[in-house]
């Protein structure tokens, strides 16, 4: 009776995960269908599915666990179950990947909206490839075929080699056109998201080997580095990841005392106004110094738990948002204009609301960092919800930036001061945008 109880429960977590496989391919293959079609609706869809993600990952954990607990599975049987949770968290990433594509299509939709270039990449091939890796893990893992798990172990190549190709295709074209580094961005973002869906596809692949023959997996040496401890490696003399959250706290400080800046320029204080700025530009000079230094603790070879590649656009968004600060500076510098007190309080409530996704940056890098040293996912989750914050709160200001720019066009009626006042709205939003791609690019490097 023992036994038939045991099968009868592990049938029940197999079928479980695969209703979890079959919803998480079908996220991926959307949000590659709503990258090609630029399909934004689509995108908000599949980001709203990741929180039943979420919940099949945490059923899958709680019923191997009671396994675990009430039938003492042994041998084969206890292999299951614990590839049964390593699976399942392989697919929760899986969609997290499917999701961060979803990201990625609102901003490359509205390049095509306003007109604005946009970097052209070709990576059909590249998704179908991951999505075949993924058909066959999962399958795989029906099937409980290692035959068709060792294939999709060494079709990995095929995708890592697509991936370098691309990546250099984006980095080629933005080098020679400057205009196309916020489309080209996003797109190596969905090149580094579809190559991870490979990696998760491979390590189902493995599970079911591991769950089947009971051996682990193997790969090249310089892939097992990757999942070094930071307290056993180099990585440990380099503080990489504090770094970032010194050169975050730099960059809050610039932003934060633009609100001063605005306030002297309401009230025509010039000297003021100059004042605040050679404080804000030294603050800006601290985080270039840093930023370099963070560059020059990254020599070739080194062992990092993340891509160099990743860490370098990371930087060079959160650099970004210290950058719109003096931007902000220079165009309050070029002409004093005449703002409405109603209006000048908005766009000041408008700065306030784009500082705030920053106020969560230092935190999420702290536990992004603990996480990807450690692997304790609960640091990983703890990092996601900052992210969320931080994308959140860039709604919320991207949501008052329209209300401020519709009471922009109903109060000023002369076209410089509509259009020196809707610039400035628009650089206050710049904040909160890059603060989101700082969010999206770390959520990226946890998403493995």
């Amino acid at each position: 009776m023992t036994r038939l109880m045991l099968e009868k429960e592990l049938q029940i977590l197999k079928n479980l995960i695969i209703d979890m496989a079959k919803n998480v391919d079908d996220l991926v293959h959307e949000a590659i269908f709503a990258m090609e079609k630029l399909d934004k609706e689509l995108a908000k869809r599949i980001i709203e599915a990741d929180d039943q993600i979420d919940y099949y990952e945490h059923m899958v954990s709680q019923s191997a666990l009671e396994i675990i607990a009430l039938q003492q599975p042994v041998a084969k049987d206890l292999r299951f179950v614990i590839t049964a949770i390593d699976i399942a968290r392989n697919l929760e990433r899986t969609a997290d990947q499917a999701v961060n594509i979803a990201f990625r299509v609102k901003n490359l939709a509205e390049y095509s909206y306003v007109g604005k270039p946009k970097c052209k990449v070709d990576v059909d091939k590249m998704a179908n490839e991951a999505l075949y890796m993924l058909h066959s893990a999962i399958n795989a893992f029906v099937t409980e075929s290692t035959q068709k798990a060792r294939s999709v172990i060494e079709y990995d190549s095929v995708v890592d080699k697509l991936q370098n190709q691309l990546v250099q295709e984006v980095k080629s074209q933005m080098e020679k056109t400057p205009e196309l580094i916020d489309s080209g961005i996003d797109y190596i973002i969905v090149i580094q998201n579809l190559e991870r869906i490979a990696d998760l596809a491979t390590n189902i692949a493995e599970g079911v080997i591991f769950a089947a023959e009971g051996k682990i997996v193997k790969l090249e040496e310089e892939e097992e580095k990757e999942f070094v401890s930071l307290k056993d490696s180099i990585f440990k003399d380099i503080p990489i990841f504090d770094y970032l959250k010194k050169h975050a706290h730099l960059v809050l400080e610039c932003v934060e005392r633009l609100s001063l800046s605005l306030e002297a320029y309401y009230n025509k204080n010039q000297e003021r106004l100059e004042e605040i700025a050679k404080h804000i530009f030294e603050i800006e000079k601290e985080a270039d110094k840093l930023k370099q230094n963070i560059r020059g603790h990254l020599p070739k070879g080194i062992i990092l738990p993340v891509e160099r590649f990743e860490l370098f656009l990371y930087l060079k968004e959160q650099d970004a948002i210290a950058d719109v600060a003096e931007e902000i500076l220079n165009w309050l510098s070029f002409k004093t204009i005449e703002i409405p007190e109603d209006i000048f309080t908005k766009i000041d409530d408008l700065l306030l609301r784009s500082i705030e996704p920053l106020k969560y940056l230092e935190d999420m890098i702290v536990f992004s960092a603990d996480f990807l040293s450690t692997k304790r996912e609960e640091s990983r989750n703890h990092a996601k919800e900052l992210i969320r914050k931080i994308r959140y709160a860039q709604y919320l200001a991207e949501e008052y930036g329209n209300e401020v720019k519709k009471s922009v066009f109903q109060k000023l009626e002369d076209p410089m001061r509509l259009f020196y006042t809707l610039k400035l709205v628009d650089l206050v939003l710049g904040i909160a945008h890059h603060a989101e791609n700082t969010a999206d690019l770390m959520r990226a490097m946890i998403a493995r």
